[in-house]
């Protein structure tokens, strides 16, 4: 498939402030408010959050850090876990975090008024004892407590910042690129773990806004494919690579975020292509009984002005932990150039395939 725009993805780009070029930086505390607060039709306007956390090329055996965190239930198909709702679609919150060292547990389903505390700025994030991200900007902790994996980490933001969506009222998206240390243990080791990593934020207004109960969870948007993959090319620049389509596989969004610790972050809306060359022998099970198919061997390119700034060969890890919406996470290899120069590494991908 070429990098030329679709008409949907033409029209997205109408309404969304924050995809394309330069990303000024932001230098104050940033916005991790949880669900709630006020727009056109009360204070429950806002009804869904995303908290996210990507740690990519961690040593082994661990390879990657991952939280994706849905608090409340933005109705879009390819993220919908209507089977692990325990009280109503509001009152329910979805963790996926892991790193290639977990065998099982990986994702959790809660009730955010049983199980959860959310401080109402955002400073303090808890699901159940699983996970705590705190924040006191530019700083935020972040621990994740598991029966075979514990982790530990320091987030410093660099002020870098990439704004996948802003549509006033409606939605904002954002990535942080930060620097973190802190450690990972597993079967007795606890090993030092530092570099960059992304912390990321979404709030929006879904179909549970506007809509009673039982008609929201019947209005899904029809996003039908999506992946986002993170890849640090080297130990100042990070890149941000997603692909979207919709029924009849009519992209969505195919967008590349490049960015740097030194002080630069552009944004790519055109150019970036998503290649599967090779899927996996056999599909995965979800919980809900749905054959997902995942890619083995895909690449990445990036284009701009007749010009390839970025190539990347990846094979994937195998090691797909379920939870992000109704899909996977994990890791995967990689080699390539950026810009004319070599890179190679570990990135951390999201996959989901509803189609």
């Amino acid at each position: 498939m070429t990098g030329r725009r679709s008409v949907a993805e033409r029209a997205l780009s109408l309404v969304n402030r924050g995809a394309s070029g330069p990303q000024p930086p932001v230098r104050g505390p940033v916005d991790l408010r949880p669900p709630g607060g006020r727009g056109p039709l009360g204070s429950r306007w806002f009804n869904w959050a995303h908290y996210g956390v990507m740690v990519p090329n961690l040593p082994e055996p661990h390879r990657y850090f991952g939280v994706m965190a849905i608090v409340g239930t933005p109705e879009v198909s390819v993220f919908a876990n209507d089977w692990a709702i325990a009280t109503t679609p509001r009152d329910s919150a979805t963790v996926v975090s892991s790193t290639a060292a977990m065998t099982d547990g990986g994702f959790g389903p809660y009730a955010t008024s049983r199980d959860c505390e959310f401080a109402a700025d955002g400073s303090v994030l808890r699901f159940g004892d699983d996970l705590i991200i705190e924040s006191r900007h530019p700083e935020f902790t972040v621990r994740r407590t598991h029966p075979e994996v514990r982790v530990d980490l320091t987030l410093r933001a660099t002020g870098q910042i990439s704004r996948f969506f802003d549509v006033p009222g409606v939605y904002r998206h954002w990535s942080l690129l930060c620097e973190y240390e802190g450690t990972v243990g597993h079967a007795g080791e606890v090993q030092d773990v530092s570099g960059l990593c992304t912390l990321e934020y979404a709030r929006g207004a879904g179909a549970h806004s506007v809509l009673p109960i039982g008609l929201a969870s019947r209005a899904k948007l029809p996003a039908r494919l999506f992946t986002y993959h993170v890849v640090n090319l080297d130990e100042d620049t990070q890149v941000l690579l997603s692909h979207v389509t919709g029924p009849r596989g009519i992209p969505l969004l195919r967008t590349a975020y490049l960015r740097s610790r030194d002080g630069w972050s552009v944004g790519y809306t055109t150019g970036c292509v998503l290649t599967v060359e090779r899927y996996a022998d056999a599909p995965h099970r979800t919980p809900d009984g749905r054959d997902m198919t995942l890619p083995a061997r895909f690449r990445w390119r990036l284009s701009a002005d007749g010009t390839e700034l970025l190539l990347l060969e990846c094979t994937a890890g195998g090691d797909w932990t379920y939870g992000l919406g109704a899909g996977y996470v994990g890791s995967f290899r990689f080699e390539g150039h950026h810009r004319g120069r070599e890179v190679t590494g570990l990135g951390y991908a999201e996959y989901v395939d509803v189609r």
